[in-house]
């Protein structure tokens, strides 16, 4: 097993891949702690199971969720299930690893550098790293778009899931099996103690759980949840006014480059997911370009914030990007490149 040794100094710890089950504290103290679970932990330190708890996941299950969500289906006895969406996949919105040095971040400049740190997609939807230790879902804004579908999907990731393979993907409802599986898989990839940037203090704290009162229990377990985020906000912004654009003026020209790639073509570089065909060529940028004054739906400030919607016979639709996900500077960036790109 893979695991993580932190070695105390004075100010943070760091981190040392080794062949272990072990971390190490200090010279002479070590506790078992890399598969320790967050749910098993807090469940110690007074909370409840989350409603979608499992006590372990199956690995067969684990597997063909991870099926499911790559490829919106898997294989059973050889055959091919039916797609949960004809037009996308889970991973067509949301990365499945870390998106932020830090669990406990979602500001936009984090996610987007550590997002060009590890060369990974920069999308609309949260991260379904650590989705099973979230309590909540879709949230803030989500119910101007959704309405009384959010009711039962904000605090219920199981209802959560199937709103998002119904709505989001243009799909239908899943099937008690397919459920199961995705949320094995949820499971399998759920958070752990050693995921966490605990400190010395909080870890010897867990070392002595047994010795803690109540009070004790509680305030150790509000310092552990300020580690990561049990949920991601949503703000909706309205498309910036053309008098206050910048239109790219001092924007950064290389975070606009990989958020073009990352982000505008992940989904229409060769018209994969969409019928709008683009890529970093003059004749894309020049298109962008002269809508940047507009609020049509080819005006990155309109589209970027408003997205499209699915209708007849065109079911492949933009989803949105909430402030938290692309910022109006990180917008700016991009404008910037496509100016660079359309003048080349």
């Amino acid at each position: 097993m893979l695991a993580t040794f932190f070695f105390l100094s004075s100010g943070r710890n760091i981190k040392i891949n080794q062949f272990t089950n072990y971390k190490l504290i200090d010279d002479s103290l070590s506790i078992r702690m890399e598969n320790i679970s967050l749910e098993n932990l807090l469940v110690q330190l007074g909370d409840s199971n989350y409603p979608h708890s499992l006590k372990k996941y199956d690995k067969e299950k684990y597997n063909i969720g991870k099926d499911l969500i790559n490829n919106g289906r898997t294989i059973i006895k050889g055959k091919k299930t039916k797609r949960i969406s004809t037009f996308f996949v889970c991973i067509d919105c949301h990365n499945i690893g870390r998106e932020f040095s830090l669990l406990e971040s979602e500001s936009s400049l984090d996610r987007l550098n550590f997002a060009k740190n590890n060369f990974i997609p920069y999308l609309p939807g949260s991260t379904f790293y650590g989705v099973y230790n979230r309590t909540s879902f879709y949230n803030d804004d989500y119910v101007k778009k959704y309405g009384d579908l959010v009711n039962k999907a904000s605090n219920n990731l199981n209802e959560a899931i199937q709103v998002c393979a119904k709505y989001c993907s243009s799909g239908r409802y899943l099937e008690a099996w397919e459920l199961e599986a995705i949320m094995h898989y949820f499971k399998g990839n759920e958070l752990k103690i050693s995921d966490l940037d605990l400190n010395d203090e909080i870890l010897l704290d867990i070392k002595n759980i047994a010795n803690l009162d109540s009070n004790q229990k509680n305030h150790l377990k509000n310092k552990v949840n300020s580690f990561y985020r049990q949920f991601y906000s949503a703000t909706f912004l309205p498309a910036m006014d053309i008098n206050i654009r910048k239109y790219g003026e001092g924007g950064n020209v290389q975070n606009g480059k990989y958020i073009y790639n990352k982000s505008c073509l992940h989904c229409h570089a060769n018209s994969r997911v969409t019928y709008l065909n683009l890529g970093n060529d003059k004749l894309s940028a020049k298109m962008f370009e002269k809508n940047l004054t507009n609020y049509s739906d080819k005006s990155l400030y309109q589209i970027i914030r408003y997205g499209t919607y699915p209708k007849a016979g065109r079911k492949q639709y933009m989803p949105l990007y909430t402030k938290e996900k692309m910022s109006d500077d990180q917008i700016n960036d991009l404008v910037s490149y496509i100016k660079k790109l359309s003048n080349k």
